[in-house]
């Protein structure tokens, strides 16, 4: 408790602190609102022979309610993603994408295809042009991608 006292009496003035705390070891958690120089620097690594760990408040002051839905019957549902609808992943058969990727990487090879993936994941900032070399495999790689996203062909690949 000293420890918590001290970090408290430290940093109570300063704009990015919110709180101290434990965590369930009994290390000193200090909380703060956000980085900056002082939160590198002025925090101890250590105080009074325990180490001092460093948390977002937004960890303290989260709750279930900001990250979930709760559906007629109460059951909480775990928000995702405009983006990405659930139902999507449910549908998607990933035997064709290694299927298609195998086909792929016959027309050109490995090393081509995987640069090819990343141009499309790159756009106008990718490092490598091989997709002029193929045409082809650039569109199947386009239509695979908007299909599949970057994870799940990244994983395959």
């Amino acid at each position: 408790m000293e420890g918590l006292k001290k970090l408290e009496d430290m940093f109570k003035d300063r704009e990015w602190f919110h709180s101290v705390g434990n965590d369930n070891i009994g290390r000193a958690v200090l909380y703060i609102n956000f980085n900056c120089k002082e939160t590198i620097f002025d925090i101890p690594d250590t105080i009074d022979g325990k180490q001092v760990l460093v948390h977002s408040a937004g960890s303290k002051t989260a709750t279930r309610e900001q990250y979930t839905n709760c559906k007629e019957d109460n059951l909480p549902i775990v928000l995702v993603a405009d983006i990405v609808d659930v139902t999507d992943f449910a549908e998607m058969d990933v035997d064709d994408l290694v299927k298609e990727l195998d086909r792929l990487e016959m027309l050109c090879n490995k090393n081509t295809l995987d640069c090819i993936f990343y141009e499309v994941h790159d756009q106008s900032n990718a490092v490598t042009n091989l997709s002029a070399r193929y045409p082809d495999v650039r569109a199947s790689m386009n239509k695979l991608y908007d299909t599949y996203g970057f994870d799940i062909i990244h994983d395959e690949i």
